[in-house]
C-alpha cells in the first residue's frame, strides 16, 4: 500500500501563545518587513523548497558574525529558499538601519516578543528550518560562522530526493513524505 502524507503551514492560527518545536507543523504568519513589504510564510513557501526563520537582534555579536555567511548562502539558493530574519526585541526602524548597514538583501522584520517563547529560544541567533511541507525540521541555536553549514542545510532541504528527517535528542525519526504524482 502506498501512503501519501501531505501537509502545509496551518492557516488561521496565531503564533502568539503557541509552543512549537521539532516535528510540529508551522503556523502561517504575516509580518511587515523593515522595507515596508508584507511577508507571509505560506506565500513565501510557494515555489520554494524550504524556509529559514532566523531570530536575531541588532546588537547581537554572534548574529552579526553569522549574517555574511547567511547572505552568501541565500544568494546561492534564493530560487529554492525563503529566508526571513526576525527581531523580537526591536522595531522595524532599527531593523531597517541594521539591514542597510550589513548589506543584507533577504527580508528582515520586527516580530512579536512572544515569538521567542513560541520557539523556546534560549539564545541568539536561532535558526528554524521549515521544510516544503510546513514542518519544523531543524532548530539551530547559536551563530553559524562559515558558509559550509548553510550550504549543507540548504542542500539537504532543497534536494530533489528530500526525505523528511526530524531529530529528537539525537535519534532520527524518518518520516517519508511522498510527492503526489500528476
Amino acid at each position: 500500500a502506498d501512503i501519501v502524507l501531505t501537509s502545509s503551514v496551518i492557516q488561521g492560527e496565531s503564533l502568539s501563545g503557541a509552543v512549537l518545536g521539532l516535528g510540529d507543523v508551522m503556523y502561517d504568519f504575516t509580518v511587515t518587513t523593515a522595507a515596508g513589504e508584507s511577508f507571509t510564510l505560506s506565500e513565501a513557501l510557494k515555489g520554494k523548497k524550504m524556509a529559514l526563520l532566523n531570530f536575531f537582534f541588532t546588537t547581537c555579536g554572534p548574529c552579526a558574525n553569522e549574517f555574511p555567511y547567511m547572505q552568501e548562502a541565500y544568494t546561492m539558493y534564493q530560487e529554492d529558499v525563503a529566508l526571513i530574519a526576525l527581531d523580537p526585541l526591536e522595531q522595524n526602524e532599527a531593523v531597517k538601519a541594521y539591514q542597510a548597514s550589513m548589506g543584507l538583501s533577504f527580508p528582515m522584520a520586527a516580530c512579536a516578543p512572544a515569538w521567542s517563547q513560541t520557539f523556546g529560544i534560549t539564545g541568539y541567533p536561532t535558526s528554524v528550518v521549515v521544510d516544503q511541507y510546513g514542518v519544523i525540521c531543524l532548530i539551530e541555536v547559536g551563530g553559524i560562522t562559515s558558509l559550509r553549514p548553510f550550504v549543507s542545510i540548504f542542500d539537504h532541504f532543497t534536494a530533489d530526493d528530500y526525505e523528511q528527517k526530524i531529530c529528537y535528542n539525537g535519534v532520527s525519526d524518518v518520516i517519508t513524505v511522498m510527492k503526489p504524482t500528476a
